[in-house]
This record gives structure tokens, sequence and C-alpha cells, in this order.
């Protein structure tokens, strides 16, 4: 079974989709929930701020601005951080591939040129406006919308590398248990043997689950607790109370080193952004995304 799903797919008689869901099979003949959670979400999409999302599915993409000036100006342009702005770049140059792999091949099958767009939300022009706000009320101008540029390359490029990663991934499996289809052990050896091949096919050897797996963190890598300073300048931010609280909760359960942190951090600093947004709070917006990630 195992041999002949390989050969469907490095010939490219099914799609990765249709790969992916077969490999369930072998999935459960493992009995691994790290290849089996990878599948799953591959097959019917990512959350936002999952931590475990692969890198292959960030994607570099250009965010457009469209600013709007006395007599009927309009002018679009590229945002550019500044080298004190580097801490920003994740968050407003790469955009995260969610959707289930075959939307995404959906996609690419209909994309007749080689970029297409995505608004952006409202809320989301009014923060990254912000980093104009002096040269905007220089000239008189107001942003109204944005967009991120996706290049089909790099849609197909997630697909291409996803491909590979279970292509590499059954390749080993194979040549492991080479009687893996008819008399595969469940012991504690085979499943170590397993999860070592899967997470570094998928993750690689510096992946997120090695502090879940196990691995022991010094003292030295982590900072145990937010310090009052911190605090202090995010109350001055705009950040509530109750906010902070969750905050401190994650960081005390999340320490530095921690294979979750960055999701936490980033999950809350998406409901605190959005909860400031529909409030209309827009100014400290810019200053506190770069505090926070510096908070990781």
């Amino acid at each position: 079974m195992i041999n002949e799903l390989i050969t469907d797919i490095v010939y490219d008689k099914i799609t990765v989709s249709q790969g992916l869901t077969r490999a369930k099979l072998i999935a459960r003949q493992i009995k691994n929930e790290t290849f089996k959670n990878w599948l799953n979400k591959e097959l019917n999409g990512y959350d936002y701020e999952d931590p475990l999302m692969p890198e292959y599915r960030k994607i570099w993409a250009e965010i457009q601005l469209t600013a709007e000036f006395p007599f009927g100006h309009v002018q679009s342009f590229p945002v550019v951080l500044s080298d004190d702005q580097r801490d920003l770049s994740d968050l407003l140059n790469h955009h995260r591939v969610v959707e289930p792999i075959a939307i995404v091949e959906q996609n690419i099958g209909q994309m007749k040129e080689g970029k297409a767009y995505i608004h952006l939300n409202g809320g989301m022009v009014q923060t990254v406006s912000e980093l104009y706000k002096d040269q905007m009320a220089q000239n008189r101008g107001v942003i109204r919308s944005g967009k991120r540029t996706i290049g089909k390359a790099q849609l197909t490029n997630v697909v291409e590398l996803t491909k590979q990663k279970l292509i590499d991934t059954l390749q080993d499996l194979e040549e492991q248990f080479p009687d893996l289809d008819n008399k595969y052990v469940m012991s504690d050896e085979n499943s170590k043997k397993a999860q070592n091949i899967i997470t570094n096919n998928i993750y690689g050897n510096n992946n997120p689950l090695n502090v879940a797996a196990g691995e022991q963190i010094t003292q030295g890598d982590i900072n145990l607790t937010i310090n009052a300073d911190q605090i202090a300048k995010l109350k001055e931010l705009g950040v509530e109370e109750e906010a902070l609280e969750e905050l401190q909760t994650i960081d005390k359960e999340n320490p530095k080193g921690s294979s979750e942190r960055k999701g936490k951090i980033m999950s809350w600093l998406g409901r605190v952004s959005a909860s400031m947004t529909a409030k209309g709070v827009y100014e400290n917006m810019p200053e506190l995304i770069e505090f926070v990630g510096n908070l990781i």
C-alpha cells in the first residue's frame, strides 16, 4: 500500500489532497498522532494562530495601501518598514495560507495571471495606516483601502513542499519498516523511530514539537514573568486589566523557550488588537505590535 501510494504521488497520478487522504490509513497503522494531526490540518485547514503551522505555509505577501488626496488624486504604495520597525515584518509582510490543500490547488488552477489580491478588512487598514499617520496629515490625505499581493508561484510552492514532505516521510517509513503493511509492531522503539521520521521530515530538526516531547529547558533560557515595567508600558498603550492578566498567565505557563509561547502571545495580540480596533483606538497599535513582538 505505501509503495503504491508513493508511486502515485511521485508520478502525479493523484492530487496532493488525494495523497494526504490515503496517507491517513498509514497514520492509523503506526498510531502516530503527529502525522495524523498534520494530515488533518493539511486537508481541513489551519487555525490562523496555530503554533505548529509549518513555515512553508507562511509566504511573503506585500501590503499595498491606497490613499486619497485633495483634488481627486489617488495613489497606491507598498508598505515599507524602516529599520526600527523590522519586528513588524512577520505580521505585516507575511500571509498565512490557512486553507485546506485542496482549496489551495483549486485557487492555483483558477488564477489566470501570475498573482492575485486579498483585500484587507477595515480594521487592518486602519492599523497599518497608523504607520503613515504623519505623512497623511502633512499632505491632507486619507488611506481608504489596502490589499495583499499573492503570487501564483508562492501558492504552487506551498503545494509542492507539502507533496515533497509527504513523499519523504512515506519513503523513510517504508525504508525503516519494510513490512509496514502486514507486520508493523506497535512497540516503544518503533513509535520513537516513526516519530523522529515524521517530525524531522515535516518540521525539520529544530521542530516545535521538541519541547512538547520532553526536551529539557534550562533556567537560563527562560523568562519566568513579564516585569512590572513592561506591564506599565502595556497599560500606557491602552491594554485593559483583564487582558494584562491573561497575558501574564500565558507568560507564566509558556516561558521563553517553550514551543507554544509565540502562538499563544500572537493569538492574544490578535484579540487585543481586534478589541482596540472595534473601539476606534488606533494610534498606539503599531507601537503595541512592536512591543509585544519583543516579548516572544
